[in-house]
């Protein structure tokens, strides 16, 4: 548990600033008098500020050591987080790109973090690391559910969780040792971006369709519950919580559930609970029901990235660093329109329908799921 402590709580205090910021992007949204079409375009600066900092995750971490490089960024992007809140279009826009700059530098940090546990004392803790991001979310979002139905402003929201992400980083910062410095200075000759090989291709292409219905959840789970069911705030939050209580459930047993049923089995029954989430969510336009849904929905996403890391890690070539920024990049640039596709979609035809296209891509990760354990995608074939 001392080993778990220092990712737990970056996760969970990374997961509180997230959720507090995304749970509120309706008000949001009216104070920047734009339709969500407009909001989707908007939410693409993150996607873009990410690009640009994967060419240097790597790299600042190698420099600074994971933790130092992790003590640093996460403040950066809670000190930004208020003033999303407040700006008009062109500065949020302008502030949503630093978030996502700086917030992919510690995520390649943290991820960093936990491997290194993994490696010094061959006790696996990168699912339960991500667990505690899932917890994070679970109490972000009640917390911001009572808050919006006390009528507090987002920027005030946003301000208290700033000072919690900051009094958790300076705690951390306290209890933990210094890494040791790298032994030789990395080569950093040849190109800026650490392209991906093969391998990490097809590990992302597994875990595409999933991670992309996680982040559609973030960004329109609230917009449907509130304009589709019609639910108020607080019920809202309530409902918005069973889906981290599934991925939170799912990611603290995360490590456990590899050792006894193998990563294929996980990508599997991943797609299937997705799938049938998105199925109940849709065709069901009840309260309770969403909440199910949404259960199944978070527990079928929770393992997607953790698995994806903890691939790559072990059928990756080269350094620990590069492999995971070159994770990050392909599965920024293939997700790098869904935001604004979405939010067409959303805004144009129906949220139904922004869930409902989301099927055959959680198909896809059904099939490749062979990937995790080195084998190759399991295509249906056609009967001669």
């Amino acid at each position: 548990m001392k080993n778990l402590l220092p990712p737990a709580l970056l996760y969970f205090s990374n997961a509180i600033l997230f959720i507090s910021l995304f749970t509120r992007l309706p008000a949001i949204q009216a104070s920047l008098g734009i339709d969500k079409a407009g909001l989707g375009l908007a939410l693409l600066s993150a996607p873009v500020g990410t690009f640009l900092a994967l060419p240097l995750a790597g790299r600042i971490n190698d420099r600074l050591t994971p933790r130092l490089t992790a003590l640093v960024t996460l403040p950066i992007c809670a000190l930004l987080t208020p003033a999303l809140t407040i700006l008009p279009v062109a500065g949020f826009v302008i502030c949503f790109f630093l978030f996502g700059f700086f917030r992919t530098i510690f995520d390649v940090a943290a991820n960093m973090i936990s491997a290194g546990i993994e490696q010094r004392t061959g006790r696996k803790v990168l699912s339960r690391s991500h667990g505690f991001w899932s917890v994070g979310l679970l109490a972000g979002s009640l917390c911001s559910g009572f808050l919006a139905e006390k009528a507090v402003t987002p920027f005030v929201q946003q301000t208290l969780a700033t000072g919690f992400v900051i009094a958790a980083c300076l705690f951390v910062f306290w209890v933990t040792p210094k890494d040791p410095a790298p032994e030789t200075p990395p080569d950093r000759k040849g190109s800026t971006y650490v392209l991906p090989d093969r391998t990490i291709v097809l590990i992302c292409i597994m875990v595409f369709g999933l991670c992309i219905v996680e982040g559609a959840v973030y960004d329109w789970g609230i917009f449907f519950l509130r304009e589709q069911l019609k639910a108020d705030p607080a019920i809202a939050g309530v409902l918005y919580a069973a889906f981290t209580v599934g991925m939170g459930l799912t990611r603290l047993s995360g490590d456990m559930l590899r050792d006894s049923f193998g990563s294929i089995i996980l990508v599997r029954a991943s797609a299937v609970s997705v799938a049938l989430g998105i199925v109940l969510l849709v065709a069901m336009p009840s309260l309770t029901l969403a909440g199910a849904a949404l259960f199944l929905i978070g527990c079928g996403v929770a393992l997607a990235f953790p698995l994806a890391v903890s691939t790559t890690i072990a059928r990756g070539k080269g350094r620990p660093s590069e492999n995971l920024a070159a994770l990050s990049l392909t599965l920024m640039l293939s997700t790098i329109g869904v935001p604004p596709l979405l939010g067409f979609i959303a805004e144009h035809v129906s949220l139904v329908a922004t869930f409902l296209v989301l099927l055959p891509c959680v198909l896809v990760s059904f099939l490749m799921a062979p990937v995790a354990e080195g084998r190759r995608p399991s295509w249906p074939r056609r009967r001669r």
